[in-house]
């Protein structure tokens, strides 16, 4: 089903003339949704920018199912450390805008909404991570580790807690992540190297996604949930971890 069949009901725009400006961007789109777009950007000054700025992109994503848009903003490209922080913030502010759509006209429920936005989250993180893995594959520091290793980040685990891991995230949530690296998958002699790559990758990691560019950010990340923060790097060993649960850990952990 199209977007527009789904609707089911439409903001009433708070600011007339900052709808009817949005508006007056799609002239070709099905008069239900022009009167969403009016509603939408009439009451969220942020909506009415995101509408502006991927007008040629919701145009099309609104003539289609809602379901496949989001498949589309999905696709993240980019071979190079910049032209991937661009794609990631691309498909932060298609997602934003296309959920915040369907959430105002009704079109998707509670858990299709949270659901879409920690998809999100999912997908920025695994490529951020296995992209800064990557780099560090190719330079040499995670030792054993080729290319057929990227996918997998060569053994990294970014875990979601909180509303990301319960998928939940809302509209400004940021992300709460526990870093881990699988350490039985470098000798005793490569340890202290693979740790100080996986180091390297989750700040980069945490940079790419986090740093607040013209082209805005992707998630606010937070690394403090991993055990003992005070104390630890940044990404910790499985066998460290286990270690810590097992006899240090509190009762929340």
């Amino acid at each position: 089903m199209t977007f527009a069949s789904r609707i089911r009901r439409v903001p009433i725009a708070f600011a007339p003339e900052a709808g009817q400006e949005a508006q007056d961007l799609f002239p070709d789109l099905p008069p239900e949704i022009r009167e969403l777009i009016r509603g939408a950007a009439g009451c969220s000054p942020y909506l009415a920018g995101l509408l502006a700025r991927e007008r040629d992109w919701i145009s099309a994503a609104l003539t289609g199912a809602p379901e496949a848009a989001l498949d589309d903003a999905l696709i993240l490209e980019g071979d190079t450390d910049s032209a991937l922080r661009v794609s990631l913030r691309q498909a932060k502010r298609r997602v934003a805008l296309l959920t915040g759509l369907a959430d105002l006209a009704g079109v998707w429920s509670l858990e299709q909404v949270t659901g879409a936005l920690t998809q999100l989250a999912d997908k920025a993180t695994h490529a951020a991570l296995t992209f800064q893995v990557g780099v560090e594959i190719r330079r040499g520091k995670l030792p054993g580790q080729g290319d057929d290793a990227i996918e997998t980040a060569a053994g990294a685990v970014a875990l979601a807690m909180g509303k990301m891991g319960a998928h939940e995230l809302n509209y400004s949530s940021d992300i709460d992540l526990i870093m881990l690296f699988d350490d039985s998958r470098y000798d005793r002699d490569a340890f202290h190297d693979a740790r100080a790559a996986f180091v390297r990758a989750t700040r980069r990691m945490v940079s790419m996604l986090s740093e607040n560019t013209h082209e805005g950010y992707v998630f606010r990340t937070d690394l403090r949930l991993r055990p003992d923060p005070a104390v630890t790097p940044v990404c910790v060993s499985m066998e460290a971890a286990e270690r810590y649960y097992e006899s240090l850990g509190r009762t929340w952990e």
